[in-house]
């Protein structure tokens, strides 16, 4: 779910680099509905797991959750851009923008925009048919007690879910359509690039059929057939340590970062703390203010004349500075 918030940010920072300013809050604006209704659908399915949150601990349960399945159902179709739901307007748009700029940078940008929408339809149908799809892998939780999440959770993923279906064709014409520069006024900048234009025919078909066609792909490499994934990773077992170990950014990160860093604090403590301000501020206060004691206490004798003596031995120190002065 991480990947997917990272990936649509992206995808909003990929319409304000075209100039295409509006679009981008469009698609924010889309995009706030499917991705808060996966993340709250996301939690009803933590939660009918008692807590487990590995997908690879889950599977075959669509018949036993059906209301989070269909909401999770919704949330993905609309993230990937399945036509006529709101990420279709605005996703769409974007790859439209980058199309019509007409220059290499611009088509260039578009392609990557339809990869990107490949890519996202492929790990989103991966998380749906690992979780709810195939055979049930969680050895802690028996399949019996997987149970629906109470109405105080499914009520406002429903209320999302009506908008990750209509925000899209409701609010396009006034977001981007015709009609924009009325509704945006002087809020933010169009360019003239940037007004909306007819793109061909092949590209309003081209993302919805990638997208729709990656349904069954994924459902049969991850479902049906899930040796051809597991034989690619066992021929291919560097490159997919080298992934599944984030590219070994965060060993990386440790290496020339943290470790660094900790072993120079540690330094600064023992030797700075520990062996200097300590030793010689409050535990070498400490430590005199004891000493001084334990040498004073050996006048507590209670014998008289041990007092008398120490009285004239302060008394001959005042009277020898009131001479001195």
């Amino acid at each position: 779910m991480l990947i997917q918030l990272v990936v649509n940010w992206v995808i909003c920072f990929f319409a304000a680099g075209v100039g295409a300013y509006h679009v981008a809050i469009f698609h924010l604006f889309t995009h706030a509905f499917f991705k808060a209704l996966l993340f709250l659908g996301s939690g009803c399915v933590i939660h009918s797991f008692n807590e487990e949150q590995d997908i690879r601990s889950m599977g075959g349960v669509w018949k036993k959750i059906p209301y989070t399945y269909a909401l999770m159902i919704v949330g993905t179709l609309a993230l990937t851009g399945f036509p006529f739901l709101s990420g279709y307007y605005s996703k769409d748009a974007i790859i439209e923008f980058a199309y019509l700029k007409g220059s290499t940078i611009g088509y260039y940008a578009a392609a990557v925009g339809i990869l990107t929408a490949l890519l996202t339809a492929v790990y989103s149908w991966r998380l749906i048919f690992k979780t709810f799809h195939g055979k049930y892998n969680n050895k802690n939780n028996s399949l019996s007690s997987i149970h629906e999440s109470p109405l105080i959770m499914i009520l406002p993923s429903c209320l999302l879910a009506v908008g990750a279906m209509l925000a899209g064709i409701l609010f396009k014409e006034m977001f981007i359509g015709s009609n924009s520069l009325q509704f945006w006024n002087d809020s933010i900048l169009f360019l003239k690039s940037t007004q909306y234009d007819h793109p061909p025919t092949w590209l309003f078909a081209i993302t919805p059929f990638v997208v729709t066609a990656t349904i069954p792909v994924a459902y049969y490499l991850y479902v049906q057939n899930e040796k051809i994934l597991k034989n690619f990773v066992l021929k291919n077992q560097a490159l997919y340590n080298f992934l599944i170990n984030k590219w070994y950014f965060d060993e990386l990160y440790d290496f020339i970062f943290v470790e660094p860093i900790k072993k120079l604090g540690l330094f600064f403590w023992r030797k700075g703390d520990i062996n200097t301000i300590d030793r010689y501020g409050p535990d070498g206060l400490s430590r005199l203010v004891k000493i001084i004691s334990d040498k004073a206490v050996n006048f507590q004798s209670g014998y008289l004349y041990h007092y008398a003596f120490v009285m004239l031995v302060g008394f001959s120190i005042l009277l020898t500075y009131l001479i001195l002065r």
